[in-house]
């Protein structure tokens, strides 16, 4: 067999292996001194020296190999230049004008694991109110979801909301009056605008928020003996108004704020006898509501 023969044979032969070969380069040309090389122990990794983006090969005349980008949808990007040198009787260079016109694109594909050309097919997932976080969407009454249940987990923590009567749908809390309220009580104490609506401003102060900056409201928890703060201080003021004061004597204050005592839980005792409700001494939630109601 002529060598020239021997020659073109192996160069399909190492067409065929360079097609299997993983590609992260740009293309150049196969050294062609391994063409002419008569070991027949040469691996794959010898032959292929430079990886190309598509396994592309392309035999010269001579039975030389090139590795060609192959990214050719555009018709701009069809011209491709060669060069011959005459030294060792071959020619070896590759044009430039189509890799640097796209090298952006190739970067970007590459680096995504996608081939020059391919399109994605992957789309980032539609969120429902299963899958939102706080912060996804703007939260108002009516709402339901995921991000509803954390919202209403930190109005609780911060003592702005009770944890007892809330409505739920499709398993999440719902955005109702009583989380309304309760968000603007949080926006009247971070000095936002007060709307009861949860935008980014809402939200971003809610994630720094400590329950030392939070003012107490009545109803937000039940009241007995040992508690304090601002909403002891307004049961008082409802208790003098619906005529079964606590002993003023009596009172005590630690910090600036009142403390519930036995006095004010006698006080409330009367009013609730007075009131047909259960006595118990204990400032709970239709207690206040009855209180407040009489007192209107």
């Amino acid at each position: 067999m002529k060598r020239h023969q021997k020659k073109l044979i192996k160069a399909l032969l190492i067409s065929a292996a360079y097609s299997l070969v993983n590609t992260t380069a740009k293309a150049e040309i196969i050294i062609p001194e391994l063409l002419d090389s008569d070991d027949k122990n040469c691996s794959v990794d010898q032959l292929v020296k430079t990886k190309t983006y598509h396994n592309v090969i392309k035999m010269g005349p001579s039975g030389n190999l090139y590795g060609v980008n192959d990214h050719r949808s555009h018709s701009s990007h069809r011209s491709h230049s060669s060069h011959r040198s005459s030294r060792s009787g071959h020619s070896s260079h590759y044009s430039s004008s189509h890799y640097s016109s796209s090298s952006s694109y190739r970067s970007s594909s590459s680096s995504s694991g996608l081939t020059s050309g391919a399109t994605s097919l992957y789309s980032t997932p539609k969120k429902t109110f299963e899958t939102y976080s706080l912060g996804d969407r703007t939260l108002k009454k009516g709402l339901y979801g995921a991000d509803v249940d954390v919202l209403v987990r930190k109005l609780i923590n911060y003592q702005y909301l009770r944890s007892d009567g809330l409505k739920r749908q499709s398993g999440y809390y719902l955005f109702d009056n009583q989380v309304e309220q309760a968000v603007k009580y949080f926006q009247e104490d971070a000095s936002l605008t007060v709307n009861g609506v949860v935008d980014s401003s809402t939200e971003n102060a809610l994630l720094v928020w400590s329950s030392s900056k939070t003012h107490l409201r009545l109803g937000v928890r039940d009241l007995y003996v040992g508690c304090s703060g601002e909403d002891v201080e307004t049961l008082i003021q409802l208790l003098n108004k619906a005529n079964c004061p606590p002993n003023p004597e009596k009172f005590k204050i630690d910090n600036d704020m009142y403390i519930y005592t036995d006095d004010i839980a006698t006080a409330v005792r009367v009013f609730q006898a007075f009131a047909g409700l259960t006595v118990t001494g204990r400032a709970d939630l239709t207690t206040i509501n009855k209180l407040k109601a009489s007192t209107k």
